[in-house]
């Protein structure tokens, strides 16, 4: 599928820019930064989910309304601690930046959905779980379909950040394609757990999340 120019694909390929669809890393981290990763994605994978259905009591009136389709776009990685640090159990903070291109039927339509998720007290050496959802009302502004699919979202990139460092990236699609100059339009429109239906679901499955001030 072409998303893009090919002038602007065949550049990248002429640099050797090609990443696979499950590369993590920091090229783009400073000289400074020693290298070191502490970020290791095991994979970042799209499902759809409908929006959940709670049974209410209490006389509460119930409405009549059907559940709509969201796509979920869940990050599955493992934190190493810092170099020389040998005492944590966590790292206090992780910025998680999102990119995902989000494909419609009509060109203009098309965006690079982009969401900054700040992560707290991010567990050392175990898997854990980072999460943002893309809302029906976006999809159907992209696709012109209220229905959620896999195939919607074409291309995906995760970068992590620590004090300003790049300490882990997942990108699957050209290197930087959302940098690139005939991507689509970029909407900050990807949401957190916290802002979805999806808030109280699956317990501590994910990780905390501290919300912008």
């Amino acid at each position: 599928m072409k998303l893009f120019s090919q002038h602007a694909f065949s550049l990248l390929a002429l640099a050797g820019l090609l990443v696979s669809a499950s590369t993590s890393g920091a090229q783009d981290a400073p000289a400074d930064q020693k290298k070191i990763k502490l970020v290791e994605f095991a994979e970042v994978k799209p499902a759809v989910q409908k929006t959940p259905d709670f049974t209410l009591k209490g006389g509460t009136t119930d409405k009549r309304w059907k559940p709509k389709e969201w796509i979920e776009i869940e990050s599955t990685l493992k934190v190493s601690p810092p170099k020389g640090d040998n005492k944590s159990e966590v790292i206090p903070e992780l910025i998680f930046d999102y990119y995902v291109y989000l494909n419609g039927p009509v060109a203009e339509n098309r965006r690079v959905l982009t969401g900054k998720v700040v992560h707290t007290n991010v567990p050392l050496k175990e898997a854990v779980h980072s999460v943002v959802y893309i809302s029906p009302s976006t999809i159907l502004k992209v696709t012109g379909k209220p229905e959620g699919s896999l195939n919607q979202v074409s291309m995906l990139a995760v970068q992590v950040t620590m004090g300003g460092d790049l300490v882990g990236q997942f990108v699957k699609g050209e290197n930087n394609w959302w940098k690139d100059p005939k991507a689509p339009t970029a909407e900050p429109l990807l949401l957190n757990k916290l802002e979805t239906p999806f808030a109280t679901l699956w317990g501590d499955y994910h990780l905390d999340v501290r919300l912008a001030k």
